[in-house]
């Protein structure tokens, strides 16, 4: 199975996401593999802290060059190994075929004015993929960094609502510190802290991926 995280502007936040999810799940005993597109390697040098961790087991990464190497690798799935693919915050050929091949495809977005200006621009990348394939691609928007006094998303969801591309996931992901502490040192931030309120918010949206997916 292949889950993308994937939105066409950076700074959204796909690295932790990606991270985050492929180092929880795999703790469930789940074949994972990391997909790393981005072109700043965000996951491969955090991967290599976890390396260097003792106790920690290391994701198994790969990183591919080009749009034939991914097809290739993407055409060996199967429901056993789940492909977590982190997408560079820009359009590609490379990017548009991991949104192509996906089972899942999970978009952080945060609820500032100009990330929804951002979404419009995402949402003509959708239709032409929808295009290519003859079906209508749909993401699913993960509401991520949020401040956490902030409750009322009833702009947001208006907004998402009047796409046939976007469905709104359930799962919220805060501004929290721990994101950024847990990846520094290699961790998820559940094996950070695993009572903390950004691990108990992963460990939601893994339920969720799971209910998605069927798995």
């Amino acid at each position: 199975m292949i889950i993308t995280v994937s939105h066409q502007k950076g700074g959204v936040g796909k690295s932790t996401v990606a991270w985050n999810l492929a180092v929880t799940l795999q703790k469930r005993d789940y074949t994972i593999e990391l997909i790393d597109l981005d072109t700043q390697q965000t996951l491969y040098y955090t991967n290599l802290i976890r390396k260097d961790t003792p106790k920690l087991k290391p994701l198994t990464l790969k990183r591919f060059e080009g749009v034939e190497q991914f097809k290739a690798y993407a055409r060996t799935d199967t429901r056993k190994r789940i492909s977590i693919v982190d997408v560079g915050g820009f359009d590609s050929d490379l990017g548009r075929v991991a949104i192509a091949f996906a089972d899942l495809v999970i978009t952080p977005v945060n609820d500032r004015n100009f990330e929804l200006l951002g979404l419009k621009r995402y949402e003509t990348i959708l239709a032409a993929i929808s295009h290519v394939l003859e079906e209508t691609v749909t993401v699913h928007i993960l509401l991520n960094n949020l401040d956490p006094r902030k409750t009322r998303l009833d702009d947001l969801k208006r907004f998402l609502e009047d796409s046939p591309h976007f469905t709104l996931m359930r799962t919220i992901l805060r501004r929290r510190s721990d994101y950024d502490k847990s990846t520094g040192v290699g961790k998820s931030v559940v094996e950070y802290d695993k009572t903390s309120k950004a691990a108990k918010e992963i460990k939601a949206l893994v339920k969720e991926v799971e209910d998605i997916l069927k798995i």
